[in-house]
């Protein structure tokens, strides 16, 4: 059976209201531009170690089930809304928590997305190793679909390293020195952004990139597909809630979708 998915473009900028829980920090989706139906917020209380000796692998602890010490997601330790507030170089970190798939996800592909964690992590679930990443500030997702069971609770740890002083990864501002100076502030180690869950079609939208054309009133569309198909993606232009322009195409990489746009409302600071 065919399916039919719908993208809807709006020219007009709008507040976004999420309810903050006290038991889920950060409980609004985090990524409002393109946010997915079914997902689950992983922020909240999570246990975790230190490894200043870096012996963590030799203990397995990509397989552990617990640690001593708690935290919370997704404030890193150096913040006391992590609980911890420790100021001094962690050069390595452990994190657990465990994670339900709900069983209505069963034929959809299951994502874990991180918003960021400094530096190099290793993502493991049930001891099993799924991906690896380098970075401070980029957000990135592990497919799992393969390595977890909707309906069933599953093992998550990570472990980081954030070897700051050691000259090889990026340190942006943060400071070199115990003591922060001049323009560098607080150092950052591990998750500092929100960790989610969410399920997708297998055949669904990976992304999308709109570029606004204002020389010939216009907007072009670039959508990319997790598996191309015979399915029809619907892109509808909206001015407040009067739909303005409407196109549909295959779902196709390689399509591109134009949508003329009479009367284009540019921002500007003032609007």
């Amino acid at each position: 059976m065919r399916k039919l998915f719908n993208l809807l473009i709006c020219l007009s900028i709008f507040s976004m209201s999420s309810t903050i829980s006290a038991s889920t920090p950060r409980s609004e989706y985090p990524r409002p531009q393109f946010q997915r139906a079914d997902w689950i917020n992983l922020n909240g209380t999570w246990s975790y170690s230190f490894d200043f000796g870096a012996t963590g692998k030799d203990k397995k602890w990509e397989a552990a089930n617990h640690f001593d010490r708690e935290i919370t997601i997704p404030f890193c330790p150096e913040s006391s809304l992590s609980g911890i507030g420790y100021k001094d170089f962690i050069n390595g970190i452990w994190y657990q928590r465990n994670i339900t798939v709900p069983s209505e996800w069963n034929g959809k592909k299951i994502l874990l997305n991180f918003g960021a964690i400094d530096y190099q992590s290793e993502i493991y679930i049930d001891g099993q190793f799924i991906r690896n990443h380098f970075g401070s500030g980029s957000s990135f997702t592990a497919d799992i679909t393969r390595y977890v069971t909707p309906g069933k609770t599953h093992n998550l740890v990570i472990y980081v390293q954030d070897d700051l002083r050691s000259g090889k990864q990026t340190g942006g501002k943060q400071c070199y020195n115990y003591y922060s100076e001049g323009c560098s502030y607080t150092r950052v180690t591990g998750i500092w952004q929100t960790v989610w869950l969410e399920a997708v079609n297998p055949e669904g939208l990976k992304s999308v990139y709109t570029c606004p054309d204002i020389d010939q009133q216009q907007l072009v569309i670039h959508p990319q597909f997790y598996q191309e198909s015979e399915n029809t993606l619907t892109v509808t232009l909206f001015d407040g809630k009067k739909a303005v322009s409407k196109r549909s195409v295959k779902c196709s990489d390689n399509d591109v979708i134009v949508l003329p746009v009479k009367n284009m409302k540019l921002w500007s600071p003032e609007s």
